[in-house]
């Protein structure tokens, strides 16, 4: 019996072949077709015109492959903040199409430049080559970015479902390796805890468009055979040092077996004095943020979302009016 909380068009979704069966999902390749057909079937962008660019990012380090980038903003003189995206499909699955929808309504609303990465899924490559790519994309924009209208003092980084955990995880690995300090972080429903063992995994880890099954052998076909599931890269909910985490929008829903642990991580921020914005939608699963053809919740939180981006730039921009006039 569907849960009457439920939004009513979650409620129809979970009676239709996406919500996932636990067969096709144990096939790679049926799963990856599933995902970028429910993508096509639920998303839509209308909004203002965007430039958009498709480049190829060839790595310094040979044993990184070679990987795509979509550059999406709109046509405007001054350099602008970036966003770089990380697409959802639990490591295994979606690309550059299954995030177009929401990254090219980003780049047209927030004035922010927008990147969305093709990184490489697994089993393919697993982990770490996608945090490496996402280092890549951070010293092209270093490099390249003023070509491209980008303010690389004012990098944004964000994505949803394993791409949230990406770009949790690279935060850290940019600390580390680079030693920077991003401008702002945004996490979609991310996976952000190696156990899958939460109140909400054992709650809605079954029916609610992601099971545990799934999630849980994903994670493992994206660690290969890496044992460094304690790490702050993979499970940003265990990192002790937080301080250089920047401003930081969280999104969950209130059917999403992974809600918890994007609760403990704002919390976990919070103790430690990062600015934590924290929203858990009522009503809906996970999946929600890519809805916006068919569920009035996405629009809504994809706007809360670019008013986050728009705030970190006024906020920055004001900051460093009131540093000029006091020189």
């Amino acid at each position: 019996m569907i849960n009457t909380k439920l939004h009513p068009v979650i409620a129809e979704l979970l009676y239709t072949k996406y919500n996932e069966d636990d067969s096709v999902c144990s096939d790679i390749a049926a799963y990856r077709m599933l995902f970028s057909d429910f993508i096509s079937a639920v998303s839509y962008s209308e909004t203002k015109p965007v430039y958009i660019q498709n480049l190829e990012i060839i790595p310094t380090d040979i044993q990184i492959p070679e990987f795509n980038i979509r550059i999406y903003q709109r046509d405007l003189p001054d350099l602008r903040p970036v966003l770089v995206y990380f697409h959802g499909g639990n490591w295994v699955a979606g690309d550059l199409q299954t995030c177009d929808a929401v990254c090219s309504t980003i780049a047209a609303e927030s004035n922010y430049v927008v990147i969305s990465v093709d990184y490489a899924l697994a089993p393919e490559y697993c982990y770490p080559i996608p945090l490496y790519q996402g280092v890549e994309v951070v010293d092209w924009i270093n490099n390249q970015g003023s070509g491209y209208g980008i303010d690389a003092k004012k990098i944004v980084v964000g994505g949803d479902n394993a791409g949230g955990n990406i770009a949790a995880g690279l935060i850290h690995m940019l600390h580390q390796k680079r030693k920077i300090k991003l401008f702002g972080q945004l996490l979609i429903c991310p996976a952000l805890y190696y156990l899958f063992d939460s109140p909400s995994f054992r709650a809605f880890g079954k029916g609610y468009l992601l099971s545990k099954e799934h999630i849980l052998e994903s994670w493992k076909t994206y660690m290969g055979n890496s044992n460094h599931r304690f790490s702050e890269f993979v499970s940003p909910l265990l990192a002790r040092s937080v301080s250089h985490v920047p401003p930081t929008l969280i999104f969950t829903a209130a059917y999403d077996p992974l809600q918890d642990e994007a609760g403990f991580y704002a919390e976990h921020l919070k103790r430690e004095g990062i600015t934590v914005n924290f929203n858990c939608f009522e009503g809906v699963t996970h999946h929600f943020w890519l809805m916006n053809f068919i569920l009035d919740t996405a629009g809504m939180a994809l706007n809360k979302a670019i008013q986050f981006l728009i705030g970190l730039n006024e906020t920055a921009d004001y900051n460093l009016e009131l540093r000029n006039e006091h020189l």
